[in-house]
C-alpha cells in the first residue's frame, strides 16, 4: 500500500479527483446561493417598479381625477363605491380595487396602515407589516423585504412607503371628519404599499438548474480522470521497464537489454543513458580486475619490503634483498639494497666516529667549566662597578634638580620684582597727578579768595550805604555785617586750604623723588637677579648634561652588566650541553654497537673507539694556562679582567 502511495501514477491521477470533489463542493454551495439572491434582487426590483408604478398611478388619479371630481355636483369620492353610480373611489380604496386585480394575474398589491383610517381600522398588522412599518417611517425613501415560506412555497414581500405626495392629498386628509388625524403634512408616512410575489417557480429552476451543473462537472471530471489515467500509463509503464533494468545493472548484470532505448522521448533519453552507463560500469570491473592483479602484486612486494624492513629495524644491516621483484617494483628493490648499503657504511663511520665525539665533548666540558668560573667573576665586578655609578648619577640629578628648582626661583624672583617695578611706575604716575591737581585745586581756592574779597568790599558797600539809609537801611546793615563776616570766614579757609595744599605739594614732590629711587633700586635688583637667573641656569644645564651623560653611561654598565649575565648564563648552559653532549657521546657508543654489519659483526672494530680518545688526551690540558692568568690576575683592576675575559 506505502508503495502505491508513493507511486507515480498515483501522484499524477490523485489530485484530479480532488479537485472534481472539491469543485463539485463549491459548485453546490456557491452556484444556489449567488442564483438565489440574483432571483431575489430580480424580483426585488420588480416588486419595487411595481409599488412605484402604482404610486405614480395613484398620484395622477389623485390629481387629475379626484381634483375634478370634488368640483362636479354629480360625483363625488368616497369608500363604497361599488353601488353607486355617483361615487368614484377614494385613492386608496383605488389601490385597494388594482390589488385586487393583479392578485388574479399572481401579483399581491396591499395598502396598509397602523392608523384607522375609515373602512380599515379593524384590520391587524403581522410582524412583518409591523416591522415594515416601523423601518419606513425613519427611511421613507428606503426598501423593506424579507422572504417568506407558506405551504411549501417561497414568497418575497417587499413594502415601500406611502407617503402624502401633494397638498391636495394633505388637505384632504386634514379636512375629512373621520381621518385618524389633522395634521398631515407633505412627506408624512400615511401607510405602507406592499407587493408579495411568488418566487418558488425560479428557485426550483435554479436548483435543477445546479443539479444538472453539478452533475456536468463531474462527468467531465470522470473523462479527465480516465484521459489522465490513460496518459499516466503509458509513461509509468516504460519507466517501470526503465527501474528494472536499472535493478539488474544494480545486481551485476550489465548484458540486460533497454527495451526503451529506442524510443523518441524523454524515457528514451533516459534508456539510451542507461546503456551508455551499462558500457561505463563494463569498463570500470574490467578495471577493477587489473587493479585486484595489480593490488597482489602489491601485495607480495610490500611483504618483502615489510621482511627487509624489520630486519633494518632491529639494527640487522646484513640481509639484502635478493629475490627479484615485479618489473615495475624492481627499482624499489634496488633503491632498498641501495640504501641499506649507505646506511650501513653511515653506520660504520658513526661507530667510527663516536669515540672522538666523546672525547672532543669531555674537552669542551672541561673548557666550558673554566670559562663559566671566569664569566661569573666578570659579572660580579661589573655589578659593583653599575652600582657605583649608579649613586653617582643619582647625586649628579639630585643636583641639577636643585639647580633646575633654584633656576625656578630667581625666574619667579625677576617677575616679582619686574612687577614692583611697574607698582613703583604707576605709583610715580599717581603722584604726578595728585601734584597736577593740587596746582587745580591751588588756583581754585585763588578764585575763591578773590570772590571773597569783592563779597568784602560789597558788603563793605552796603554797611556805608545803609548807614546813609539811617532808621531805613538797619536791617541791610545787619545783613551786610552779616556777608562781609562770611566772606571774611572764607577767605580764611581758602587761605588755609591753601596753605595745607602747598605744603601736601611739596610733600607730594618728596614721594616722587623716594619713588623714583626705589623705582631705580628695583631696576638694578632687576638686573642683578637677572644676572644670577643666567649664572644658576647655566650651572642647571652643566649638571644636566652630567647627569645626562651620567645616566647614558649607566644605562651603558646597566647593559654590560645585563650582557655580562647572559654571558654566564649563556656559558653555565653551554657547559651542561657539554656534560649532556659526553653523557649522549658515551649513550651513542653503547647504541652503534648493537647494529650488525656486513663483514664486520657486532659493535664494529673496537679501535675506532680508542683512537680518538688518545688524540682528545693531548688537548686535554690545554685550557690550564689561561686558567692560572685569571687565577694570577683576579685581585687587578676591571681593564686586565676584559682583556684576560
Amino acid at each position: 500500500m506505502k508503495k502505491t502511495l508513493q507511486s507515480i501514477a498515483f501522484r499524477l491521477t490523485m489530485p484530479i479527483p480532488i479537485f472534481i470533489v472539491l469543485c463539485l463542493g463549491i459548485a453546490w454551495v456557491v452556484i444556489p446561493r449567488v442564483l438565489e439572491s440574483n432571483t431575489v434582487s430580480v424580483a426585488t426590483v420588480s416588486a419595487t417598479n411595481v409599488a412605484n408604478q402604482i404610486k405614480v398611478i395613484r398620484g395622477y388619479y389623485t390629481r387629475n381625477i379626484i381634483k375634478d371630481v370634488k368640483g362636479s355636483a354629480d360625483l363625488s369620492p368616497g369608500i363604497n363605491h361599488a353601488d353607486d353610480p355617483g361615487v368614484i373611489p377614494l385613492p386608496a380604496t383605488f389601490v385597494h380595487d388594482v390589488s385586487a386585480l393583479l392578485a388574479a394575474q399572481g401579483t399581491s398589491l396591499s395598502l396598509y396602515s397602523p392608523f384607522p383610517f375609515p373602512g380599515r381600522a379593524d384590520r391587524e398588522m403581522d410582524g412583518f407589516m409591523q416591522e415594515a412599518w416601523a423601518y419606513l417611517n425613519e427611511n421613507p425613501e428606503g426598501t423593506y423585504k424579507r422572504q417568506e415560506v407558506e405551504n411549501g412555497e417561497t414568497f418575497l414581500r417587499v413594502a415601500v412607503a406611502d407617503q402624502m405626495v401633494s397638498e391636495g392629498c394633505v388637505s384632504c386628509h386634514n379636512t375629512r371628519a373621520d381621518t385618524p388625524k389633522s395634521d398631515w403634512q407633505l412627506g408624512d408616512v400615511r401607510g405602507v404599499l406592499e407587493v408579495r410575489e411568488n418566487i418558488q417557480a425560479p428557485l426550483t429552476t435554479i436548483h435543477e438548474l445546479t443539479r444538472n451543473i453539478l452533475i456536468g462537472v463531474a462527468i467531465a471530471g470522470l473523462s479527465l480522470m480516465l484521459i489522465v489515467l490513460f496518459t499516466t500509463r503509458t509513461i509509468t509503464r516504460p519507466i517501470g521497464e526503465i527501474c528494472k533494468s536499472m535493478g539488474s545493472v544494480a545486481d551485476g548484470d550489465l548484458d540486460n537489454e533497454v527495451p526503451t532505448a529506442n524510443r523518441g522521448d524523454e524515457l528514451g533519453q533516459i534508456g539510451t543513458a542507461l546503456v551508455e552507463l551499462q558500457g561505463v560500469l563494463k569498463q570500470a570491473r574490467n578495471a577493477e580486475d587489473d587493479r585486484a592483479e595489480h593490488q597482489q602484486q602489491q601485495s607480495k612486494v610490500v611483504e618483502k619490503l615489510t621482511g627487509g624492513l624489520v630486519h633494518l629495524a632491529s639494527g640487522d644491516f646484513s640481509n639484502p634483498l635478493t629475490e627479484p621483484f615485479p618489473k615495475e617494483y624492481e627499482q624499489l628493490r634496488s633503491d632498498f639494497n641501495r640504501t641499506l648499503e649507505t646506511l650501513s657504511d653511515t653506520i660504520l663511520e658513526v661507530i667510527s666516529s663516536a669515540g672522538s665525539i666523546k672525547a672532543g665533548a669531555n674537552e669542551i666540558s672541561q673548557s666550558s667549566d673554566d670559562l663559566s668560573r671566569r664569566t661569573e667573576g666578570q659579572a660580579a665586578t661589573l655589578e659593583q662597578t653599575a652600582a657605583a655609578l649608579d649613586e653617582m648619577t643619582a647625586s649628579v640629578k639630585s643636583a641639577s634638580e636643585g639647580a633646575q628648582r633654584i633656576e625656578t626661583i630667581m625666574g619667579e624672583a625677576k617677575t616679582e620684582a619686574v612687577e614692583s617695578d611697574q607698582v613703583v611706575q604707576h605709583a610715580v604716575s599717581a603722584m604726578t597727578e595728585i601734584e597736577s591737581s593740587a596746582r587745580h585745586i591751588s588756583q581754585i581756592i585763588g578764585v575763591i579768595d578773590d570772590i571773597s574779597f569783592q563779597t568784602n568790599l560789597l558788603a563793605l558797600n552796603a554797611g556805608v550805604e545803609a548807614a546813609r539809609a539811617g532808621e531805613a537801611g538797619r536791617g541791610f546793615a545787619v545783613v551786610a555785617s552779616e556777608v562781609r563776616a562770611l566772606a571774611q570766614r572764607s577767605s580764611d579757609a581758602a587761605m588755609e586750604i591753601k596753605t595745607l595744599i602747598s605744603e601736601s605739594s611739596k610733600q607730594v614732590d618728596q614721594g616722587v623723588e623716594l619713588v623714583g629711587k626705589a623705582g631705580g633700586a628695583l631696576n638694578n635688583i632687576v638686573t642683578r637677579v637677572d644676572h644670577i637667573a643666567q649664572l644658576v641656569s647655566e650651572m642647571a644645564v652643566g649638571s644636566t648634561e652630567q647627569s645626562t651623560g651620567l645616566g647614558e653611561i649607566n644605562i651603558g654598565m646597566t647593559q654590560l652588566d645585563e650582557v655580562t649575565q647572559q654571558n654566564a648564563a649563556m656559558v653555565e648552559q653551554a657547559t651542561a650541553a657539554s656534560h649532556l653532549l659526553s653523557s649522549d657521546a658515551s649513550k651513542l657508543s653503547e647504541m652503534v654497537s648493537q647494529f650488525n654489519i656486513t663483514g664486520h659483526g657486532r659493535g664494529g672494530n673496537a679501535s675506532n673507539t680508542i683512537a680518538p680518545r688518545a688524540h682528545g688526551m693531548d688537548r686535554e690540558d690545554a685550557p690550564a694556562g689561561p686558567r692560572r692568568a685569571v687565577a694570577a690576575n683576579a685581585g687587578s683592576n676591571s681593564k686586565a679582567v676584559w682583556e684576560n675575559f
